[in-house]
């Protein structure tokens, strides 16, 4: 028993080095061999979180090391890649500097519920990103800066379009969000540039649309009372 609950571990450490590797490949130049990585580090980030609530062997170890790696191939590889694209001009780097620094102050930062995101979540950065230069529709520096204002705001983002317990490990959920990753870390890029320009396009409306429903929360309370 003692050496299953070490398997959602070995699998984080097993995902550090991936997104290790894929900061190297970025630095390198190697850009599409950077994302694949990225894409497969997110499929892992979702299989040892499905095994630590299978095993029952969360520790607060495991999670600070998996928020760690998670830092490193969702905002500092894919700053790195956006930086490169924008041809290292200064605002780039200053974006890239201050989303990297607001990722790793979020660390310590206590989140006081589980059924939205305080601040404009980190992932939003990666897609953004890596769609954008998958489908040559590279975002411009104001979006990013504000995307980042976003982040070190304590503005509320709906975290799940439907009620679902957040330890839950049924249904389909978890599946997908292992399965898609991992797809598109091996299919040709070029055939899917639109439907990479479709998911930026919606992470873009989320970024400026997600906060919504929680002003209109705010607001029915007050009409309540």
């Amino acid at each position: 028993m003692r050496r299953k609950s070490q398997i959602p571990n070995i699998v984080t450490i097993s995902n550090t080095f991936l997104a290790s590797f894929s900061l190297i490949c970025a630095y390198s130049g190697s850009t599409e061999l950077a994302i694949r990585l990225i894409f497969l580090s997110l499929s892992l980030d979702v299989l040892d979180g499905l095994l630590a609530r299978k095993l029952s062997s969360m520790t607060e170890e495991g999670e600070l090391l998996d928020r760690v790696t998670d830092r490193i191939y969702q905002v500092i590889v894919p700053s790195l890649i956006y930086v490169e694209a924008m041809s290292w001009s200064f605002i780039a780097e200053l974006y890239a500097a201050s989303i990297i620094t607001i990722a790793f102050w979020r660390l310590i930062r206590k989140v006081p519920a589980k059924d939205r995101f305080i601040g404009l979540p980190l992932f939003t950065h990666t897609f953004v990103i890596l769609c954008g230069y998958l489908s040559n529709n590279i975002p411009p520096v104001y979006l990013m800066v504000l995307m980042a204002a976003l982040s070190a705001a304590p503005v509320p983002y709906f975290r799940r379009l439907f009620k679902t317990k957040p330890d839950s490990t049924s249904g389909t959920f978890w599946q997908l969000r292992m399965a898609v990753p991992l797809l598109l870390s091996i299919v040709p890029y070029k055939p899917l540039q639109l439907f990479f320009l479709s998911l930026e396009i919606g992470i873009i409306f989320y970024v400026l649309l997600g906060w919504i429903p929680f002003i209109r929360q705010k607001s029915q309370a007050k009409t309540a009372e």
